[in-house]
C-alpha cells in the first residue's frame, strides 16, 4: 500500500480489487452464452481471478496517487456525463436558487408555478436541447453515455453554495415536495 509492501489473503485482495474494478468499470464482460468459472455459484465451480493483469494492477495499490487520480477523473466524467444528459439535482454547477430554476425547474417542473407551464421533461430522461435534432442528437447522446465507465460519480459539495440557505429558510420545491410529502 502506498509502494510498501503489504501482507493480504488472496481474498481480501481479489475482494477490494474487484469491488474497485467494478466501480471504476474495469470488469470485462461476461458472455451468459459462454459461462466460465466466475459464471457459476461460490461452491459450485473455483472462481478464478486475472493476477497482475493491465486492470488488476490499476487497482492493487489504493493508495497510490496513480489509483487515486484515475477514481478521481472517471468520477469526474461520469458526473459530467450524466450532468448534460440528464441534468441531475443536486449538481454541482447550480450554486443558487436563480441557476437552480435554470438548471432543474425549467426542464422538470412536475407542476404549473406563477402561470409558467410545466416541465418540458420527466425526471431522468434526457434534455434534448443540449443535442441536434433526430438521428443526430441520438448518435451525439449514445456516444455522451458511451463516456460513462462504472459506478463512480462525485459528490455534489458545491450544490447551493452561494445562497445562504439558513437566512432565507428552507421550503419545498417540485423534487422535494413530491419526495418528502
Amino acid at each position: 500500500m502506498n509502494g510498501i509492501p503489504w501482507k493480504a489473503t488472496r481474498f481480501a485482495a481479489s475482494l477490494r480489487r474487484q469491488l474497485s474494478r467494478k466501480h471504476l468499470g474495469l470488469l470485462k464482460p461476461q458472455n451468459y452464452e459462454q459461462p466460465d468459472n466466475n459464471s457459476e455459484p461460490v461452491g459450485i465451480s473455483h472462481n478464478t481471478y486475472d493476477w497482475d493483469s493491465p486492470e488488476d494492477t490499476l487497482v492493487s495499490d489504493p493508495l497510490a496517487p496513480t489509483f487515486e487520480n484515475f477514481w478521481n477523473t472517471r468520477a469526474h466524467t461520469n458526473t459530467e456525463v450524466f450532468a448534460k444528459v440528464f441534468h441531475p439535482v443536486p449538481y454541482d454547477g447550480v450554486r443558487t436558487w436563480s441557476q437552480y430554476d435554470d438548471w432543474y425547474e425549467k426542464y422538470f417542473r412536475l407542476e404549473a408555478k406563477d402561470g409558467k407551464p410545466k416541465g418540458l421533461y420527466r425526471v431522468c430522461h434526457v434534455v434534448k436541447e443540449n443535442f441536434a435534432p433526430g438521428e443526430e442528437g441520438a448518435r451525439q447522446v449514445k456516444e455522451e453515455l458511451s463516456k460513462i465507465k462504472g459506478t463512480l460519480v462525485e459528490m455534489p459539495l458545491l450544490f447551493l453554495k452561494d445562497q445562504d440557505i439558513a437566512k432565507e429558510g428552507l421550503g419545498l420545491n417540485a423534487f422535494t415536495k413530491e419526495v418528502y410529502t
